[in-house]
């Protein structure tokens, strides 16, 4: 993704930071890395210079043209892992549209920066601060310091810039949900606190980071029965029947 992460980090940093992290897996646990790709959900962002945000239609269908070639190559099992928040709804969709559409490979979508809620509370300890923050914040700092400390420009943020504004709570309380949710609590799209960031923070995030892509791609591999799925499913929607 393309888009603004504070003023202190690059405008690709989910691109540079899912990249190392997919990179420094499959060093560990063999596995085919393909170039970034960076269309994906961002329409929130394009008050900001930097942003391409492209249509939806065209996501999907680029998603798809790439995931089809790859599968021509003979991949029959792959692995879409997001550094992007914005498209954890995108993707799952998009997942959810293989059946629909009958192809002969499997995909499995994931987020690449993921951590699990006993490392989240190990880092707060070690960091001594809870809000990892949720975009350009302490966590995602700390990794880009550790990753690419020469684009890091730490004073040109304000932190308090990153603080929930609170607008459309009624909303958000009753599970509602609005493509102006996250702009309405944080319009300078930078949300939480990068202060505290430190690049051995950021060593310790990308290798618990690095460890659960390993966990992931061991269980692609394990994967025995999608194939058989993918296949019986096609089967059956060519005749529908009632049980």
């Amino acid at each position: 993704m393309l888009e603004k992460h504070g003023n202190h980090l690059p405008l690709g940093t989910d691109m540079y930071t899912s990249t190392a992290i997919c990179k420094a897996a499959a060093e560990i646990e063999p596995a085919i890395v393909f170039p970034y790709y960076f269309f994906g959900q961002i329409a929130e962002a394009i008050h900001y210079p930097g942003t391409l945000a492209v249509s939806h239609q065209m996501m999907m269908d680029t998603l798809l043209t790439v995931c089809d070639e790859i599968g021509r190559n003979g991949i029959k099992k792959i692995m879409v892992m997001s550094g992007h928040g914005g498209n954890n709804h995108f993707l799952p969709f998009f997942a959810q549209e293989m059946p629909r559409l009958n192809r002969g490979y499997q995909v499995y979508t994931g987020f690449a920066v993921g951590l699990t809620e006993a490392q989240r509370k190990e880092i707060q300890e070690i960091a001594g601060y809870d809000d990892l923050g949720q975009h350009a914040g302490l966590a995602e700092t700390s990794l880009m310091m550790f990753l690419q400390p020469e684009l890091i420009h730490s004073e040109a943020q304000d932190p308090a810039e990153g603080r929930d504004l609170g607008r459309l709570a009624g909303i958000k309380e009753e599970g509602l949900f609005t493509g102006f949710n996250w702009y309405a609590s944080y319009p300078n799209h930078y949300a939480g606190d990068h202060s505290l960031a430190t690049p051995e923070l950021g060593k310790k995030i990308f290798d618990m980071i690095v460890d659960n892509t390993v966990q992931k791609i061991k269980a692609v591999k394990a994967d025995g029965e999608s194939i058989e799925l993918i296949n019986e499913f096609a089967a059956r929607g060519k005749t529908p029947k009632c049980n």
